[in-house]
């Protein structure tokens, strides 16, 4: 009798869980979605991107940008700045010092004529964030770092991070050989001996939305505030790794939305986590105001830290090898610089002799796995 009332017991509770199809996004799969905020930070660039919604069930990582566009943002004092279209619906303002005591607003005209303009927002100074701080931890191997910063005028309160994640990595293999427009060529360099294509590097930005505040502490401090993990054994961390971190500080308001669009894109899977809500920006289309804006605008000054992480200071980390066969050809004996193998996914390793040795062009040349030759200027 136990068991069957346990069965029903389950079979309820199965029953009870069903998908939440939000109705604004059911009944208007294209919304205009705005991402970004005004910097208000001396010399400083605002960047806002412009996509549309996708329809429920669309691929994951389906991306629809929103191009030419045409914004500005708009001062109380009237003074209207613009922002250049960058391409790929990213917009993107010149340097500028906006004065911190004006309110501001976002004015977006789209390219079929639909006009959007948000509430006039009050702008913030963000604190310094003081350092950045990572462990290890005990029971999972992953790296996490963490955020820390304290306002001493005790106003703040409310703040978001995001960050920009940039590493250096390895090929697999050392080649002395390069494959350039089908052309074989020497990848060493003659000062220096280095395999050229052996050293990349590779940034990526954060996605996640990270939120603190303080309003329950007695000061306006933000301690071990985690803010990225790196999973065990990513390539993030095979050689050396960096984070720049930047941090700015929202209304009450735009933390509640933050908090909910949070709730709703990153804690959703099982009955107990928190139900989908329907959100409310500060964004409006004015050509119809019954159409929904997914975004919320904010006036901040940034703060950033960066922090450097080496493999050699983790324990146990070891990055899944990639699988690297050997392949044996003949050099071409009139021009050794000739290649003619069919699998484009093969390329020159090295010359031994009269014979050519290949392998898998991802095991060869570090930017077959997405990063780029060129050092950047920060790393040490």
């Amino acid at each position: 009798m136990n068991r069957i009332v346990y069965i029903l017991i389950l079979l309820i509770g199965f029953a009870c869980k069903r998908d939440y199809n939000p109705p604004a996004i059911q009944n208007n799969p294209n919304l205009l979605v705005v991402d970004g905020f005004i910097n208000t930070g001396a010399n400083s660039t605002t960047a806002f991107a412009l996509s549309r919604t996708l329809k429920i069930g669309d691929s994951i990582g389906a991306f629809i940008p929103e191009p030419q566009a045409q914004l500005s943002v708009l001062s109380s004092s009237g003074n209207a700045y613009s922002l250049l279209d960058q391409g790929n619906g990213t917009y993107l303002s010149p340097a500028l010092s906006l004065d911190p005591s004006q309110k501001y607003q976002l004015k977006i005209t789209t390219r079929n004529g639909s006009q959007y303009l948000s509430d006039a927002v009050p702008t913030r100074t963000a604190p310094p964030l003081d350092s950045l701080s990572w462990f290890q931890d005990d029971s999972s191997g992953n790296v996490i770092v963490s955020a820390n910063t304290h306002d001493p005028a005790n106003s703040s309160h409310y703040y978001r991070w995001f960050y920009t994640e940039t590493w250096e990595y390895h090929a697999p293999l050392q080649s002395e050989l390069e494959l350039i427009n089908g052309l074989i060529f020497y990848a060493i360099d003659s000062l220096t001996q280095q395999y050229l294509i052996y050293f990349c590097w590779r940034s990526d930005n954060s996605t996640d939305i990270v939120l603190g505040n303080s309003t329950a502490l007695g000061q306006d401090r933000i301690s071990q505030q985690p803010i990225a993990i790196v999973p065990r054994g990513a390539q993030k961390i095979s050689i050396k790794y960096s984070i720049n971190a930047s941090q700015y500080v929202l209304t009450p308001d735009a933390y509640q939305y933050w908090l909910i669009l949070q709730k709703n894109s990153q804690n959703l899977g099982t009955l107990f986590d928190p139900q989908p809500s329907q959100l409310t920006g500060n964004i409006h289309c004015l050509t119809n105001p019954k159409e929904p804006v997914i975004g919320y605008l904010s006036a901040s000054s940034i703060q950033q830290k960066r922090l450097f992480i080496d493999n050699k200071q983790i324990n146990n980390w070891d990055t899944a090898a990639l699988e690297c066969p050997l392949r044996q050809t003949f050099r071409n004996p009139n021009n050794f610089q000739i290649y003619t193998y069919p699998d484009t996914l093969w390329g020159p390793y090295y010359f031994s002799g009269d014979a050519l040795y290949l392998s898998k062009r991802n095991c060869l040349d570090c930017r077959e796995l997405g990063g780029t030759l060129q050092k950047p200027p920060f790393w040490p």
